[in-house]
């Protein structure tokens, strides 16, 4: 007769079960919306945990659209319950340019096309350019649904760069610089209210035409070829752009 053999289930990361407890704590009004937390070593101390891990608990906590976290600010609670929308918080062009570390690609579709007048003034290319599509789903650990489709524009001489193990994870432009030498000297983004095309209402899990956000970012090299696009659709539902700007006081001079 076969023994069987109980297996125990892992216990979670210390991070996250110090999220858990923070959550907990949120859901039971011992933080309210708009309160601030501890902070990050007084959190240290109660936790008899590493800078590190506190922080990687609350990242966690952002992911889940919970808490929002600043310089100098520490982390506000703003949501007493998990969010279904992801919150992009911009600090920096480089944060502007590319997504958050923690969502990754997923490859659906690739193919050489010949841009059409729509897609030409959408892009900013002349009618009939060349370009190697890759159309991907984005998503991140914090949502069961997507996060956007993506369709990335590269000339047709890096589409190899889709053959690459760590393609889903790092972004298109860093491959380039890494694999071609490819710098970018310059981008420019477009954001815009839009609808979700019927081709791609079954792959994000929402109705055809419902709202969507679009974002359109263009990367330029130093002699001012545009070599990348990317056009992101988002629904309505899952996506905020937050920026915080601050002003730059100079003296008289």
């Amino acid at each position: 007769m076969p023994s069987s053999v109980s297996r125990r289930a892992q216990p979670a990361p210390r991070y996250r079960r110090i999220a858990q407890r923070l959550i907990a704590d949120i859901r039971a009004g011992r933080y309210r919306v708009g309160d601030v937390l501890p902070s990050e070593h007084d959190l240290c101390e109660r936790f008899d945990a590493s800078r590190f891990t506190v922080r990687e608990a609350l990242r966690e906590l952002t992911e889940k659209g919970l808490i929002s976290r600043r310089p100098r600010a520490g982390s506000v609670v703003t949501a007493a319950e998990q969010s279904s929308m992801f919150t992009q918080s911009l600090g920096s062009v480089a944060e502007m340019l590319n997504y958050p570390a923690q969502t990754y690609r997923e490859v659906r579709e690739t193919e050489s096309v010949r841009t059409g007048r729509a897609l030409a003034q959408l892009l900013k290319c002349p009618v009939g350019a060349r370009w190697f599509r890759i159309g991907a789903l984005r998503r991140t650990p914090s949502l069961v649904v997507p996060l956007c489709w993506t369709d990335i524009y590269v000339a047709p001489r890096y589409a190899r760069i889709v053959r690459r193990r760590d393609h889903g994870r790092v972004p298109v432009f860093k491959q380039l610089e890494e694999q071609f030498g490819v710098h970018v000297e310059r981008a420019q983004l477009d954001v815009f209210a839009s609808s979700v095309p019927p081709r791609l209402a079954r792959a994000l899990e929402v109705d055809a035409r419902s709202e969507a956000l679009t974002i359109v970012r263009r990367y330029y090299d130093a002699a001012g070829d545009n070599f990348e696009n990317t056009v992101s659709i988002h629904p309505g539902s899952r996506y905020t752009y937050s920026i915080e700007l601050r002003r730059e006081f100079r003296s008289a001079g």
